[in-house]
């Protein structure tokens, strides 16, 4: 089996609740999503990247691992990582039977393939995809997706100046009737290409909305790219 592969690496984590913690990284390459505010190299087409085989991947996990030591997280990303997870799904064992603890950052919309390795991840990091930035909306595929997640799941949500108040809320409605448990992170947009970020007056504002419906709201900016990091 094979796959393509952006970059194998180990860094700390930049996004969410688990941000500063170290992980390997292996970043596929592909996604079925185009966001205007997406900011990685080789998201699309599907054919970038390197070709891979199972095994030549898991060597270079194992290599990563060997040179950070303090490492117990493998973080699967993207593009979009559930593309992949027929492959997920064969590399996983080589590194759960060691202990180690899988992450999965993904766009929350692919829940039949969740479902399929869902027992097998530890973290999944969602995004709701509101539709002002991706072109359509995923409210179905991503209420169906955090019914699968739930017990392992939070959610981030990006928003930009074109964000529009009224999804962001409904997302939140989103994941108030699956769980109002369920942590969410609204992640201001580190400004890319035409997109530009929110005022933070509104950021706020929204974030006071969410915690009439939710338990655990933060606001959390991409600490790599503040910090210069991978």
């Amino acid at each position: 089996m094979i796959g393509r592969i952006s970059e194998i690496f180990t860094s700390v984590q930049g996004e969410g609740i688990y941000a500063g913690i170290p992980m390997v990284f292996v970043r596929f390459s592909g996604c079925n999503l185009q966001c205007d505010y997406c900011d990685t190299t080789g998201s699309r087409p599907a054919v970038a990247g390197k070709i891979k085989t199972v095994a030549e991947i898991v060597d270079i996990i194992e290599s990563e691992l060997e040179a950070s030591k303090n490492v117990s997280i493998i973080s699967f990303t993207g593009g979009e990582p559930l593309l992949h997870a027929e492959i997920i799904s064969e590399i996983i064992p080589h590194f759960k039977k060691r202990g180690m603890k899988i992450y999965l950052d993904t766009n929350g919309t692919l829940y039949e393939k969740l479902s399929k390795i869902a027992d097998e991840m530890d973290y999944v990091a969602m995004d709701i995809k509101l539709p002002s930035a991706c072109l359509q909306d995923y409210w179905r595929e991503h209420l169906e997706f955090l019914k699968i997640a739930k017990n392992k799941v939070f959610v981030k949500i990006v928003l930009t100046s074109k964000s529009i108040d009224d999804e962001f809320k409904k997302a939140v409605e989103i994941i108030s009737q699956v769980d109002v448990s369920i942590p969410l992170v609204i992640q201001p947009v580190t400004p890319v290409k035409n997109v530009d970020a929110m005022p933070f007056e509104r950021i706020r504002a929204l974030k006071k909305f969410a915690e009439t419906k939710l338990d655990n709201v933060s606001i959390i900016p991409q600490m790599h790219k503040k910090l210069g990091i991978r």
